[in-house]
């Protein structure tokens, strides 16, 4: 079966815009119309380092930018420290004046890399102009932390800084080929073992997760802090991560994974420096409790593991070179399930 068979394509998407992508409803909306909300600051400045700050990512054994950035593609390869840090960069701290005002940070100075596949998750509340809760979420956060940039797309990252691919061109005729036919005969395997009838796996929110990243502190790679939802991976999600990755990553020079996914749906990006005074673990939470319902759940630690499922609705291909405002969308994919394709 061609991968044509449950898959709806939409073309160039513009930088910058939110693409949403649902059953009915393919439409491209500016951020401007979406509503923006004025928000007091959440916080007092700090006469001691909170006790979340003694850490990157915990749990985590490595940074996790820096793992996804060795696993998917950055050049630049640093030895792996324990995430432990020993001495903690000097952190930016607001005073009254500053805190009272509604100035926006600094857009987001990190230079990315490459090209990058990302998943697109099934919205839930989806108005009439076709926004869903994530991109509602996205808009959000970055009125609600002063940020400088909205994240163009909500997504989970499959694959990050592909640099083995020449032009966009060359980006785009393997994502139409190569990479579809790929998750097809995965989905196609799947539905013969009695497993699910979609193309990608439903994905398991587990909680949620602010960290940040530093190029050169404790096997930092990158300088940025971020968001997120996490979700769970599994051995079927790993299958099909290994089969994508060893599209692009195929030559022997070519390192073969070494870390399983980490699945995640970053809501906001900022600047390492607004780490632990604007953007915290909870300052997020706030405000996902506040202003996102669909999502506050994910921050109630007394639930199950899994804190919700959500569909994966499509695929997309971004060239993620540059700073975030660079970053544009060269394709998109909308699953169908087998079942309706059949």
């Amino acid at each position: 079966m061609e991968s044509s068979a449950f898959v709806n394509g939409y073309g160039d998407a513009a930088a910058g815009d939110v693409a949403v992508l649902s059953p009915q409803i393919t439409t491209t909306h500016s951020q401007a119309s979406l509503t923006r909300l004025l928000v007091s600051p959440l916080f007092s400045p700090q006469a001691t380092m909170p006790i979340h700050l003694s850490t990157y990512t915990p749990g985590e054994d490595f940074g996790r930018l820096a793992m996804l950035a060795k696993e998917f593609g950055l050049e630049r390869i640093r030895n792996q420290k324990n995430q432990i840090r020993k001495s903690i960069p000097a952190l930016q701290v607001l005073s009254d004046s500053q805190r009272q005002s509604n100035k926006r940070r600094p857009a987001l100075q990190y230079i990315f890399s490459g090209y990058s596949i990302w998943l697109e998750l099934e919205q839930q509340e989806v108005d009439i102009n076709g926004i869903g809760d994530l991109d509602v979420a996205v808009a959000l956060a970055s009125d609600e932390f002063n940020l400088g940039g909205v994240i163009p797309s909500p997504h989970v990252t499959a694959l990050y800084g592909i640099t083995t691919i020449a032009t966009d061109e060359e980006a785009r005729s393997m994502f139409r080929g190569e990479v579809m036919k790929t998750i097809s005969k995965r989905a196609e395997k799947r539905q013969r073992d009695g497993g699910s009838r979609k193309v990608w796996p439903d994905l398991e929110a587990t909680g949620v997760l602010v960290g940040a990243e530093f190029d050169g502190v404790d096997g930092g790679l990158m300088d940025m802090a971020w968001a997120e939802i996490s979700f769970a991976t599994s051995a079927e999600h790993e299958a099909i991560i290994d089969d994508l990755h060893n599209i692009f990553y195929s030559s022997e020079e070519c390192q073969p994974r070494s870390h399983p996914w980490v699945p995640h749906l970053s809501i906001c990006y900022d600047n390492p420096d607004g780490y632990g005074c604007v953007l915290t673990q909870q300052s997020f939470i706030d405000f996902l409790r506040s202003k996102c319902p669909t999502l506050a759940v994910t921050a109630d630690a007394n639930e199950s593991t899994v804190k919700f499922t959500r569909a994966v609705s499509g695929i997309s291909l971004w060239k993620t070179a540059g700073v975030m405002a660079d970053w544009k969308c060269l394709d998109r994919l909308e699953f169908n399930s087998l079942e309706t394709a059949t």
